[in-house]
């Protein structure tokens, strides 16, 4: 496989990972939203009900989370009496369990087939061997980024049925049920540690993580609109609005007034253009997907993205593969040539 191959094949399954997890995610979060907390909120609840007792620090390492993101949220949760802390002997450790009303939110937060989240719409979409070859996949770079940790999470999420009410399906359909929590579980866990390791490098570059993310977004689709980049990333319009006003103001991007009302053509500026490719020479193909990646054969990892596009189709990420193809097209053009 020529070397340009393998970089495109590497790129697409990042990429295609992480918009079918922004996906599924955005949408869950709506779900949970009605019931009055949200759903990093409730993940602390699972995590906390499946070990009672664990540590803050704990909390943040099994939720992909930094330990000050954490306590704020235990803040919010104990404010609303969901979560309460046991002292120890260790004044400055504290051991946190449920509440009653906690185990409610857990309960009134167990999806079905009636609140149509974009999970279910990947029941059924592979077989068992096809999950197991995803699962197994994610199983190796997990292990590689030594978050073994994560497995049983996982393993006592589906034993406890804490995500999903599996009442009036079969036994095959329980088994692709636990199977694709298990496959969401490993993709947030993947895409969440790639972007932490990402993180950190672009201090250097004065830039953030999402204002990289909508760069690559404005060269991929020049003219893009500010209500576009909304939709194509997940995030919202007034998250939008301020990463566009960072950018504009360190002049990566130029804007240009849209016939939308409170919308705006987005371009990238030649100094954009050259952070993106500075970066993706010094940092991204030096991020440990790489080294997660070098066991596992080239046949592989084209199955697996072929199976990671099915579910972009699946759930509706039509332009994640247009995005991948225009993406590399930028750097195979000003990143890869001698």
């Amino acid at each position: 496989m020529k070397r340009n191959e393998y970089l495109f094949n590497i790129h697409s399954l990042y990429n295609e990972a992480r918009y079918a997890f922004l996906k599924i995610e955005s949408n869950y979060a709506r779900t949970v939203e009605e019931s009055g907390i949200t759903l990093p909120q409730l993940r602390i609840l699972w995590i906390i009900k499946v070990f009672p007792g664990i540590s803050l620090s704990n909390v943040a390492r099994i939720g992909c989370w930094s330990s000050p993101t954490v306590s704020n949220m235990i803040k919010i949760l104990m404010n609303k009496k969901l979560v309460f802390k046991e002292e120890t002997i260790n004044k400055k450790v504290y051991k946190f369990q449920l509440t009653e009303k906690g185990n409610w939110f857990i309960n009134i937060n167990k999806q079905n087939k009636k609140k149509k989240i974009y999970l279910f719409d990947l029941i059924g979409l592979y077989s068992h061997k096809e999950l197991d070859f995803i699962i197994n996949i994610f199983t190796q770079i997990i292990i590689k980024e030594k978050k073994e940790f994560i497995f049983e999470y996982i393993e006592r999420l589906n034993e406890m049925n804490l995500k999903i009410d599996l009442g009036g399906y079969d036994t095959n359909t329980v088994g692709i049920i636990k199977k694709t929590i298990a496959l969401y579980n490993l993709l947030r866990t993947f895409i969440l540690t790639i972007k932490s390791n990402h993180c950190g490098p672009l201090k250097e570059f004065n830039i953030t993580y999402a204002q990289l993310r909508a760069l690559w977004i404005i060269a991929a689709f020049p003219g893009v609109t500010s209500s576009e980049l909304s939709e194509i990333s997940f995030w919202s319009p007034s998250t939008v609005h301020v990463i566009v006003k960072n950018l504009n103001s360190k002049y990566y991007i130029h804007k240009e007034k849209a016939l939308v009302k409170n919308a705006h053509y987005l371009d990238i500026s030649e100094a954009g253009e050259s952070l993106i490719i500075k970066d993706y020479i010094k940092n991204q193909k030096n991020l440990l997907i790489f080294e997660e990646l070098e066991d596992i054969s080239s046949k592989d990892i084209l199955k697996f993205n072929r199976l990671l596009i099915r579910m972009n189709n699946r759930l509706g990420n039509y332009k994640t593969e247009e995005y991948v193809n225009k993406s590399f097209a930028i750097i195979e053009s000003k990143a890869l040539v001698n």
